[in-house]
This record gives C-alpha cells, structure tokens and sequence, in this order.
C-alpha cells in the first residue's frame, strides 16, 4: 500500500468544515445500500483528497462498529472528530443525514406517483442488485489485509456456512460461534 498524500506529506493544508460536508453530502447523495457500501467509497474520497490515509480510516471504521447506530454516521463523525475535533460533528451529522432524508421525501413521491411503471420498478430492482457488489467488494478488500492462517480460515468458513444454511438464527449463532472460536483460540494460545 503506497503511502497517501496525508501520510507523506504532513504541511498539507487541513480542509475546511464545508469541504468536509459537501464531500459527505455528495457521497451519501449518490450512494445506494447503507454503511457498508458507503464507507469504502468515504475511505477511496478522504485519501484521495489527502486529508487521511486508508489504514488510518479503517482504524476509525473499526472503531465506529462499536458504538451503535448508523455505520455510516459512526464513521463520519469519528472521522470528523479526528480532522476537527468536536466543532467537526454538525458538519459531519448533516453531510451524512441531510442528502438521504431529502431523497426519501423526494424517492416517496415518486414511487407514488411511478411506481407501478415497470421501467421504474427496474430500475429500483437494479439499484439494489449492486450493493451485494459493493458490499463484497468491500469484504474482499479487508479479508486481503487480514492475515490468515488456518484457523482463522475454518472460523471464517464455519462462520460462513452458519449465515447462509441458518439465516432465521444468525445472529445469536454467529455470536455464540465467536465467542467459542475466540474461547479455543485463547486455549491453544496459552498451551503453547
């Protein structure tokens, strides 16, 4: 991972409360499928720009799944924080709620008045059709850094095959399933 312009080049100049509010605006305005889907194009739009780098932002993204809410929301304001310290949270609250509240008054008419058209329904049907995409691209991405081994790989396929054969239990499976994965691993750990 070559270095970013933030983490080469450390005179840049800090970007102002409105930068950082139109650029979570335009990302959330445009941007279908929810937190997961729009924090990889937050991280591609913040290191471009040079004001963090990747793995700096993915430290914060990390962080902002532990507080509930909104991952998206999370994210910004934690990314906000870090660029601005609390004067940043209002600019970063309306650059991500603003845009998709203005679009669901706005989608909520149109679905009215065209939703039984059958372009318009496509059009909807392909709009969700690529956040799976977006969603694995961004599972690929993470998995690429993590460093594997072969327990890591069973967990990850155990897991894997939970979600998908028992999806009306997932979740309390899924975090029983950590909880043991974790409890075998620190056992291992400490017979070595």
């Amino acid at each position: 991972m070559k270095p970013t312009k933030r983490e080469t080049n450390t005179t840049e100049a800090k970007p102002k409360l409105f930068e950082l509010f139109t650029l979570l605006a335009r990302i959330n305005a445009v941007t279908l499928g929810g937190g997961y889907v729009i924090v990889p194009v937050m991280a591609a739009s913040l290191e471009k720009k040079g004001w963090m780098g990747e793995s700096e932002f993915y430290d914060i993204f990390a962080k902002a799944q532990a507080f509930p809410g909104p991952l998206a929301l999370n994210t910004a304001l934690l990314v906000s924080m870090k660029l601005f310290g609390p004067k940043g949270i209002p600019a970063a609250f309306l650059g991500v709620v603003l845009p998709p509240f203005l679009a669901l008054i706005l989608v909520s008419g149109l679905i009215q008045r065209y939703g039984s058209l059958p372009a318009f329904k496509r059009f909807l049907d392909g709009a969700g059709a690529v956040v799976p995409g977006l969603i694995a691209a961004m599972i690929w991405k993470n998995a690429a850094k993590r460093s594997w081994n072969l327990p890591r790989i069973i967990e990850t396929a155990v897991l894997a095959l939970l979600l998908i054969l028992l999806p009306a239990f997932s979740l309390p499976l899924l975090l029983l399933a950590i909880v043991v994965f974790y409890c075998i691993e620190g056992l291992c750990r400490s017979w070595k």
